[in-house]
């Protein structure tokens, strides 16, 4: 199935029953049914559904995008220039302008459809076009710190901003014992309108 295969529409436009959907996480689906239409009220984030046109009580696919930066300040010297390795002009370590895809699940009666590859890249196109409102210069992710998942992101475009756990540990201010639940990635949404200045 293809993402256009879908019909598009906004968490709570119309109101929807989510209380079906399982995209095999319960905290993602938590997210989902309880508490996606409150971040969605108080302006912290926007939810999207995707239910098949032929069904559109079904939920096949649901994520969250919300407004985000790099923090470059932040970031180790090798970090800074490797987040940076595209920019022209460059103006020393700044915040960054990002879209943060916040959560995203696809429903297991849809899994093995690429579907959640095909949000990714919608995604991504969507915030890089000519129509997008406002300065989005990365896609960034939160990804679950599960080799199957950072793979899955890998494939997608997304790489890690941190080159190991432990500058990541430092960079999120954890304990030693506390263990890294999620990897912060990546990707440039620059080279959807030109190609590499480094090649």
């Amino acid at each position: 199935m293809n993402f256009f295969d879908f019909s598009f529409s906004t968490l709570g436009d119309p109101i929807r029953d989510l209380s079906a959907f399982d995209c095999g996480r319960k905290e993602i689906n938590k997210f989902f049914q309880k508490d996606a239409l409150d971040y969605q009220n108080e302006l912290f984030s926007k939810t999207y559904l995707l239910s098949p046109r032929n069904d559109l009580d079904k939920v096949a696919a649901a994520f969250t995008v919300a407004n985000a930066s790099i923090f470059t300040r932040m970031l180790p010297n090798s970090r800074q220039k490797k987040v940076s390795y595209e920019v022209r002009h460059s103006k020393g370590p700044i915040n960054y302008p990002a879209i943060l895809l916040g959560q995203i699940g696809v429903d297991t009666h849809f899994a093995g459809h690429k579907l959640g590859a095909q949000i990714i890249e919608f995604v991504a196109q969507w915030f890089s076009s000519q129509e997008n409102k406002s300065g989005c210069r990365y896609l960034i992710v939160e990804a679950y710190n599960e080799d199957r998942l950072l793979s899955f992101y890998a494939k997608c475009g997304l790489k890690p901003v941190f080159n190991d756990i432990e500058q990541e540990r430092i960079y999120r201010h954890l304990d030693d014992d506390k263990p890294l639940e999620t990897r912060l990635l990546y990707r440039d949404l620059i080279l959807f309108r030109r190609k590499s200045i480094r090649n």
